[in-house]
């Protein structure tokens, strides 16, 4: 999906683009899901994979237009009510090899921190995640949303809805979740791992013991395989409500990431972030991080 406009080029040239980024009192917290090289030749009809060469474009225009601090610096400005003006973080759901193979090290270079968010789960046997399934291209976004609620966004679930046949198709490496051994070599490196639940669920349709097992059990698995303690949580597809936010903080987690665009009560188990479709252009990404984006489709 291409999403190059005129609009966007008209406002940033017009220059409410850089005025709208230097007043927006907030911050922005950017979620990617993979970084894939540019000969990757996987189809993408979410939108997950964003090619190498564009994400360094991106990151190098964010690093001379924002001071980009760790989600950790970003949390705890926030608890302390100190500005957030011209302040940006970087996130990754669902730990993709392509993150730790093609994102990492330019992040490295570049002195970017980021947060990787870890479906525990995944990494001990890596197969692909069910939306990168080739059948699952086919299906109408409609169908897949339902899927989400009745099927609970369970993967063998939603496989055998699909058909038989895609229980082992054929993807890029870079789009198969990382292992990790991989994992604990960055996260000894800098970078920082949170739990994007164990199963990548929805959690608001689980009950309790399941629950309990997504959010608290994945931080103990993340703790034990990569080495550290993840302090921040994702809602796996940005789903939760107030019985799933009370786990996550009873966990003992600082903090948990949506996909929103902000609410108005957001406190620090409901901030929002940005995410970051592959197919944006410059313009359009330069407007969406300075909080001109599109209305949200009812």
């Amino acid at each position: 999906m291409k999403l190059a406009s005129l609009g966007y080029r008209v406002l940033s040239i017009s220059g409410i683009v850089a005025l709208a980024r230097r007043w927006r009192r907030d911050g922005v917290i950017l979620c990617y899901h993979n970084v894939v090289p540019d000969c990757d030749g996987g189809e993408d009809d979410l939108g997950l994979h964003i090619c190498r060469t564009i994400f360094e474009r991106q990151m190098r225009w964010l690093a001379a237009s924002y001071t980009v601090v760790a989600l950790e610096e970003f949390a705890a400005r926030r608890a302390r009510g100190a500005s957030l003006r011209g302040v940006a973080a970087l996130t990754f759901d669902d730990g993709y090899a392509g993150v730790f193979e093609c994102a990492w090290p330019l992040l490295q270079d570049l002195g970017l921190p980021a947060t990787v968010f870890v479906v525990s789960d995944v990494p001990a046997a890596p197969t692909p995640f069910w939306w990168d399934h080739p059948a699952v291209a086919s299906v109408a976004p409609a169908q897949r949303e339902r899927w989400l609620t009745a099927l609970r966004g369970d993967r063998s679930a939603i496989l055998a809805a699909v058909g038989d046949g895609v229980e082992s198709p054929r993807v890029p490496p870079s789009r198969l979740p990382a292992d990790w051994a991989t994992i604990a070599r960055a996260a000894a490196a800098g970078l920082a791992i949170g739990a994007h639940s164990a199963t990548h669920r929805s959690l608001p349709s689980l009950d309790a013991l399941e629950l309990q097992r997504e959010v608290a059990g994945s931080r103990e698995l993340v703790r034990r395989r990569a080495g550290v303690t993840p302090d921040f949580f994702a809602y796996p597809y940005g789903l939760w409500n107030e019985r799933v936010r009370d786990a996550v903080r009873a966990a003992g987690y600082a903090a948990a990431f949506t996909l929103d665009r902000g609410h108005r009560r957001a406190d620090a188990w409901s901030l929002p972030r940005i995410n970051v479709p592959a197919g944006i252009d410059d313009a359009a990404f330069q407007a969406w991080t300075a909080g001109l984006q599109p209305p949200r489709r009812a």
